[in-house]
């Protein structure tokens, strides 16, 4: 009897052991790893992560999302229609409509190569769900360190083809046959105090210029890139800022007295606004 109750403490101390190890089990205890152990007690800094996107490519979707300043205070639609804005050569005016167009989107690696996505977004402010556009669902932009964004301004000359977009004629975004025809690249509009006081209305729409010297229809697209350095280690939001001062200040300071309308057959203005569009855009910031 004597032996038998040794062996049952004996017993019985082994299981206070164990039980006192399992209290201390080391482990990865964060429940976002693959490898979380839910017995763990203390971190061992063991953790796995998945490091796919969440359809479990490896690689990221990623979404441009458009913002709006005005030399550096912050644009909505809730602005428009109230003369608050003063620009480079001292001009006050409100904005009443903005709508531009931009396509062929740059993600610029690393090792000098980029991934180009083709698509296109309208970008139409009594619409702020058109700021963002979204990559196609089957593109994932692989993990790793990039250099920079871009897209073109507009289409380029293979792009910008007459009625080949439904959506887009739907919108009357088409520009003149006379002119190049094609899209609109941008219609920017707004009412301005002119040299005589009085209360103008102006259109600043942007597309293809046609040189009254040789009757030569130009493209006047351009190519924006942003050069940032960053990383995509996940599905990635990647912002992109518009500063609409811009367009009547870098390099041309734009006088709405004499340029507020009729621009769309105006060669020069077209050539100015190209010029000036160089300027508009800045890289914003990442968001995974």
């Amino acid at each position: 009897m004597k032996n038998t109750q040794l062996i049952l403490a004996g017993i019985l101390g082994l299981t206070l052991a164990f039980g006192t190890t399992s209290c201390k089990k080391k482990g990865c205890t964060d429940a976002k790893a693959t490898n979380y152990d839910a017995n763990a007690k203390k971190d061992d800094k063991s953790c796995l992560y998945d490091t796919t996107s969440g359809d479990g490519h490896n690689g990221s979707h990623v979404m441009i999302k458009m913002s709006h300043n005005y030399a550096g205070a912050s644009v909505s639609p809730s602005d428009f229609n109230d003369i608050k804005y003063i620009n480079d050569k001292g001009t006050h005016h409100s904005i009443t409509k903005i709508k531009y167009l931009v396509s062929d989107f740059v993600i610029y690696k690393a090792d000098g190569d980029s991934i180009v996505v083709d698509g296109y977004n309208l970008v139409d402010f009594t619409n702020t769900n058109t700021f963002a556009h979204a990559f196609p669902a089957d593109i994932h932009i692989p993990f790793g360190d990039y250099t920079g964004v871009g897209f073109t301004w507009g289409f380029d000359e293979t792009d910008n083809t007459s009625g080949a977009y439904p959506d887009l004629n739907a919108s009357s975004w088409a520009w003149p046959a006379m002119i190049g025809g094609g899209y609109h690249y941008m219609q920017f509009e707004g009412r301005f105090i002119d040299a005589n006081n009085d209360t103008t209305s102006f259109a600043y729409h942007n597309g293809t210029a046609k040189n009254p010297n040789t009757g030569n229809f130009e493209n006047n697209s351009f190519p924006v890139k942003l050069n940032q350095s960053f990383t995509l280690s996940s599905d990635a939001s990647i912002s992109i800022n518009m500063d609409m001062a811009e367009w009547f200040k870098n390099p041309n300071q734009w006088n709405l007295d004499t340029l507020n309308s009729m621009l769309m057959p105006n060669y020069q203005a077209q050539i100015m606004m190209n010029q000036n569009g160089r300027s508009v855009f800045s890289f914003g910031s990442v968001t995974q």
